[in-house]
């Protein structure tokens, strides 16, 4: 069984830049690739692995049974500094990110992330919660969906999706994936390529929101980089451009010295940069990759290094 091909392997793990007796974290843990990667490298002293999904850590705790120095911790990555703290860890030598959904959980019919795939309205990363798709979609107004599919999909016609579904769900509750995806079909007079990318905008929103993940990833990358030790990396993967803009944000202000305007003759601010841009661009897959896992097609590599000093 393949739960999930891991993306960019090579070049995360390469710009992690793995030191001896490091202790280093992979936020995502997913199938494991990129943990069992880092772990190849028999001199570091320590990887703590994150993961929500109960499905992700059974099949990585079973695949890296032998691992003697790995800790898998079921949390979602938000609470990554107070669950390195109960573990006794203050600091890090690097950090992982690979965001989004994997490719398990879409392949998965039973967790509802595709639009593909007949299943009960589900898209919970952690199904502990009691939330689900089908709860916010057959209660939220019309304005509340069209900010979610607007604000999480970037879906132009959020408006009229949001009203076709509060109209359908009058005389029949929404209840599988078939349900949604059917809703947006009927409704649309457009090119078949069209109706698929509408889908997809509106399954990756209500997945978005639901679980919260760009709320989270504002955070983790925040405490990522106040426990990184000097020359610890942060190095992140990211799939869509609500992500990637918010990891390009955050590098490049950590990584800005003064932003005193030009005018001024001395700097006021007594600003200076905590991190260094390692990546200066985002990295794409290779044409190889590309060809061997179509999911790799839009993923975006972003790494950082941690200055002297502590960012506040």
């Amino acid at each position: 069984m393949i739960y999930h091909q891991p993306v960019l392997l090579k070049e995360s793990i390469e710009l992690l830049n793995l030191k001896k007796d490091g202790v280093y974290v992979d936020a995502t843990l997913g199938g494991g690739g990129h943990t069992e990667a880092m772990l190849k490298n028999p001199l570091i002293k320590r990887v703590y692995a994150f993961d929500q999904d109960e499905d992700a850590i059974d099949f990585a705790s079973e695949r890296l049974r032998k691992q003697k120095k790995l800790t898998i911790i079921k949390s979602n990555f938000e609470n990554i500094r107070t669950e390195l703290a109960l573990q006794k860890v203050k600091t890090v030598d690097g950090v992982l990110f690979d965001l989004g959904v994997s490719s398990y959980q879409i392949d998965a019919p039973e967790r509802g992330f595709s639009f593909e795939k007949e299943a009960v309205l589900d898209m919970r990363m952690d199904k502990s919660n009691d939330a689900n798709a089908r709860e916010l979609l057959n209660s939220l107004t019309v304005e509340e969906l069209t900010k979610i599919f607007r604000d999480f999909g970037e879906e132009q016609a959020a408006y009229k999706i949001a009203n076709w579904i509060v109209t359908a769900r009058k005389t029949k509750p929404l209840e599988t994936t078939g349900d949604l995806a059917a809703i947006i079909e009927k409704n649309m007079r457009s090119n078949p390529a069209l109706v698929i990318k509408t889908k997809a905008r509106v399954f990756q929103a209500i997945r978005i929101y639901l679980n919260r993940e760009l709320e989270v990833l504002e955070t983790a990358l925040a405490d990522s980089l106040n426990i990184l030790n000097p020359q610890g990396r942060l190095v992140v993967i990211s799939y869509h451009s609500l992500e990637d803009k918010i990891v390009k944000t955050k590098m490049h202000r950590a990584a800005k010295g003064c932003i005193c305007p030009k005018t001024i003759l001395k700097c006021m601010c007594n600003q200076t940069a905590k991190v260094k841009l390692i990546t200066k661009k985002a990295l794409t897959p290779s044409e190889s990759e590309l060809k061997s896992n179509k999911r790799s097609r839009s993923a975006k590599l972003r790494a950082i290094e941690k200055l002297a000093g502590r960012i506040q």
